[in-house]
């Protein structure tokens, strides 16, 4: 006879359990986003672009010559205009999703402005959802 196992019963927004799990995941998202803004802004300025390039490939396991970061600025540039992420925890907590977006824009460097489809800034949002 095999053994049953009941449903999660739904958490309690007050109950301590869901108050930890949503505590770490707020701080969680938080050093994500952190990170990925970091990340983004390095590509604004050709040399932190080159050197962050570099750094991310090699940690990729990326050769130094396979990658020629240099190159990669100007091309980068006069295509890109934004980027979307969405970071969705998942919970047996039964409580209903709630949902934050972190979103900002860097200026382009100067020399690489924009104004196809009516945008002038790489523009990023980040959207958490827990």
């Amino acid at each position: 006879m095999a053994a049953t196992q009941a449903a999660p019963v739904r958490a309690d927004e007050a109950d301590a359990d869901y108050e930890a799990y949503e505590k770490v995941v707020q701080i969680m998202s938080k050093a994500m986003s952190e990170s990925i803004k970091t990340s983004l802004k390095a590509l604004k300025d050709e040399d932190t672009f080159v050197a962050h390039v570099r750094d991310v490939a090699e940690a990729q396991g990326l050769a130094r010559d396979d990658v020629r970061a240099e190159d990669l600025f100007a091309p980068f540039w006069r295509l890109a205009n934004g980027v979307d992420l969405d970071v969705q925890w998942r919970s047996s907590a039964g409580v209903p999703v709630r949902s934050a977006l972190i979103g900002g824009s860097i200026k382009p460097p100067e020399g690489q402005e924009r104004f196809s489809i009516g945008a002038s800034a790489f523009g990023f949002g980040i959207g958490v959802s827990w």
